[in-house]
């Protein structure tokens, strides 16, 4: 069995949040996704995303949180894929490496195109958007 984890990131100060433009040498090239990838040995979710954000962004940026918003198991139970939403204070620009092309951060429901078919999947998932403004709320109420 095959399990992935990844995450989009969202700032506080600006509500808006950062997708992952995949490279051309990865699989669905020049879509737009989530940062992650798959589990190695016996990772749990939480440390697959840790260690992915740093391969693929160069540095761990000041996560606030890390909260779960959706497990996705294929039919034939050989896929499990996690995702997250990282919660940060500011926007930040990360140093990607050679399996990105490069990185947006938008307002919730202003999707990049086009989106990998995964990212797609959950963003045109009223229930996802919802989870991402209620994130949203949570933290900013003071």
């Amino acid at each position: 069995m095959i399990q992935a984890s990844g995450c989009i990131f969202l700032s506080l100060s600006t509500n808006r949040v950062m997708f992952q433009q995949r490279s051309s040498t990865v699989t669905h090239a020049n879509t737009w996704g989530f940062f992650g990838g798959k589990s190695e040995n016996d990772e749990r979710p939480i440390e697959t995303l840790l260690r992915e954000i740093e391969e693929e962004l160069g540095m761990v940026p000041d996560i606030q949180r890390v909260i779960p918003v959706n497990k996705f198991t294929a039919t034939n139970g050989n896929f499990i894929y996690n995702s997250f939403v990282a919660i940060v204070q500011d926007e930040f620009s990360p140093i990607l490496n050679n399996e990105s092309d490069g990185y947006c951060w938008v307002k919730v429901g202003n999707w990049p195109l086009p989106l990998h078919p995964g990212a797609k999947v959950q963003c045109k998932s009223k229930q996802f958007v919802k989870k991402i403004n209620t994130i949203y709320e949570q933290h900013t109420i003071y």
